[in-house]
């Protein structure tokens, strides 16, 4: 059985490493760099996975576009005799030719905090980090042309405790992908596999996310500005604020105090710099966060007393829900 791997991200190059003694690939399918900018493909790391396909002398092919419906990218699959096409780190489509060429099928896997059919779309290991979900659940499901709405063959779940971050909450989903794979791999051969459809209900979908969804609302909650900088962090661009103007991209943060500056400042207010171990401490609606590692100004130029900038997150909300396409009805949106 001929078996492939198709992504262009970090979590397509973990799982190429973890799978790669264990499993044989015929082919390592990944995309140029020129298409992933193009496309602002989060966390591409296809230079990375063809340098580790030569080194372990794996035959790779480089797509002609993100969606697969160049010819070229047909052409390759016609003549490629792939059997089981196994889709991690490719926020697209695949093209239903293709689904019907291969010999056996595509499977990949999505999750969400509810259990699918609830959470199909984009980022929702963002999302449920940005809503304070405790858990999350991954699905290894045969692909169909719709969104995540494949048959299932096999899941799990993991917690989502107070200290993950979004480079977390990957690792631990990569983790379960693998774990999964594996086990189902030897039924997949052997033709053993058993599928069973997704459960009854009305399906939801997220919303995309954008890099200027990461602007902070200092107005907000200690809690939920925490979730917001931990749920954009690397490998996507993080959250920000400005400063008179310059732009602070805050990486790392966390809930400082609630007591300490209870009656003092406003939102956004610096309460406390530390220019000795380089991090400051910011008013939130009901608390404070101290910022931890950031870029784009010198600990330096922070004074106690000066206001960072907030957005209106509702503003940010409404134009993050216009981003549904139409298809979509007010019940079937997630956010």
């Amino acid at each position: 059985m001929k078996i492939a791997l198709l992504g262009c991200k970090g979590t397509t190059l973990d799982l190429l490493h973890t799978l790669s003694p264990h499993v044989q690939f015929d082919y390592v399918i990944t995309l140029p760099e020129d298409i992933a900018r193009k496309n602002n493909v989060a966390f591409y790391q296809s230079r990375h996975i063809l340098d580790y396909c030569r080194k372990k002398e794996i035959p790779t092919y480089m797509s002609s576009s993100y969606h697969l419906r160049e010819e070229s990218d047909l052409r390759f699959f016609r003549s490629s005799g792939i059997d089981l096409l196994l889709v991690i780190g490719w926020e697209r489509l695949i093209p239903e030719e293709i689904l019907r060429g291969l010999g056996k099928y595509a499977c990949g896997m999505h999750g969400s905090p509810f259990g699918l059919p609830k959470g199909r779309g984009r980022s929702p290991l963002n999302w449920s980090l940005i809503s304070d979900k405790k858990r999350f659940i991954t699905y290894l499901f045969r692909y169909k042309p719709g969104i995540d709405d494949g048959d299932i063959i096999g899941f799990r779940a993991f917690d989502i405790n107070a200290f993950d971050t979004i480079t977390s909450l990957h690792q631990k989903n990569r983790i379960i992908m693998g774990e999964l794979f594996l086990e189902y791999l030897p039924q997949m051969k052997e033709n053993r596999e058993s599928f069973f459809p997704q459960p009854p209900g009305k399906p939801t979908f997220y919303p995309k996310r954008t890099a200027k969804d990461g602007f902070i609302d200092w107005r907000q909650s200690t809690r939920d500005i925490y979730n917001l900088i931990r749920a954009v962090s690397f490998p996507y661009p993080s959250a920000f604020t400005f400063l008179d103007g310059k732009k602070i991209t805050i990486h790392e943060a966390r809930p400082f105090d609630s007591l300490l500056f209870h009656s003092r400042g406003k939102a956004g207010e610096i309460l406390d710099v530390s220019i000795a171990a380089g991090n400051f401490v910011v008013k939130s609606k009901d608390g404070s966060i101290i910022v931890t590692r950031f870029d784009g100004i010198d600990i330096g130029e922070i004074q106690t007393g000066r206001i960072l900038e907030s957005s209106d997150m509702e503003q940010i909300m409404k134009e993050i829900r216009s981003r549904y396409p139409d298809w979509i009805g007010d019940e079937e949106k997630e956010i």
